[in-house]
């Protein structure tokens, strides 16, 4: 107990210690504008770094349609920003997060219910390193995420006690940290975003059969706003973004996700997004990793900061 109430003490010191210090350089700041004091802060207000629109293993609320088979992804996800520290002097900033995701194959979605054939978990952290550069910035994101894959009830045929096709569940788990770089640049109006990292897996992928240890991921994301004028006072954006995901299953093979879309709300704050996309590669759904499918769907995520 004596341990408890020691970690608790020292926590609300050094609690009261940033909220003193970041109070200071605001007071500072309304002064003359400037300040070079190194802070920290507790729970930051949104997001160092937004999720990549067109990767797939993304933080996201949202949903998408395949049209040619009727069926559906569901993504159900979030990010948060735990610390932060800043760095006015060297223009730096340097966030810790976590993020927990899960995208489901919807196969049916008749009589008030969504029939889940698959679907995928996320669980991890993240450090973001970002400076500041005279026209964007310059960032990088360091992750490690554990995931997992299963099939479920969905998948199950009640009138034969069965699984469908008779394909069992597969054991697939994954260790992953991922390094990526990015450049956010302001083109006058628009804003690009490019970056290009890898993946390493440190954990077991899936039964007996071996999949590359490495992933190599690279893309970009072009936007453009208020083509069509505001909407209720707030901005809309015109975008396209492409993902090249090159993985070993267990050859290396190219996954590409190909998006365009309209977002109300600003590009870099909370917002409402609608979309089409192309996605060719091994299936998203790593219960299927070994199949390669193509498909088309219109869908909306929700960003959030």
């Amino acid at each position: 107990m004596r341990k408890i109430f020691t970690l608790v003490f020292l926590f609300t010191l050094f609690w009261q210690s940033g909220y003193s210090q970041n109070k200071n350089s605001n007071l500072t700041l309304s002064k003359d504008n400037s300040t070079n004091q190194t802070s920290f802060e507790l729970f930051p207000p949104g997001l160092s770094f937004l999720p990549l629109k067109a990767a797939i293993d993304e933080p996201r609320m949202g949903l998408l349609y395949y049209t040619a088979t009727t069926n559906m992804k569901v993504d159900i996800g979030n990010s948060i920003d735990v610390l932060g520290f800043n760095f006015p002097k060297s223009k730096t900033r340097i966030t810790v997060g976590a993020e927990f995701m899960a995208y489901a194959y919807v196969t049916s979605y008749l009589s008030y219910r969504l029939q889940i054939d698959a679907i995928d978990g996320f669980f991890g952290g993240n450090v973001v390193y970002s400076k500041s550069l005279d026209n964007g910035r310059f960032v990088t994101r360091f992750r490690y995420i554990h995931s997992s894959a299963h099939l479920v009830d969905g998948h199950w045929d009640n009138s034969t006690d069965q699984w469908l096709n008779n394909q069992l569940p597969d054991a697939y788990g994954n260790n992953y940290g991922e390094l990526l770089f990015a450049r956010e640049e302001y083109l006058g109006i628009s804003f690009l975003r490019y970056y290009a990292g890898l993946s390493m897996s440190t954990g077991k992928k899936t039964g007996d059969r071996k999949l590359k240890r490495f992933l190599y991921k690279g893309g970009f994301e072009y936007s453009i706003p208020n083509l069509l004028g505001k909407v209720f006072d707030k901005d809309e954006s015109i975008f396209a973004a492409v993902n090249f995901d090159v993985r070993g299953i267990p050859e290396y093979i190219v996954n590409q996700n190909y998006l365009i879309g309209l977002k109300f709300g600003e590009w870099e704050g909370e917002g409402l997004v609608f979309y089409v996309s192309y996605y060719n590669g091994g299936d998203v759904f790593n219960q299927y990793f070994s199949e390669r499918v193509s498909r088309f769907g219109i869908g909306f995520m929700f960003d959030f900061i």
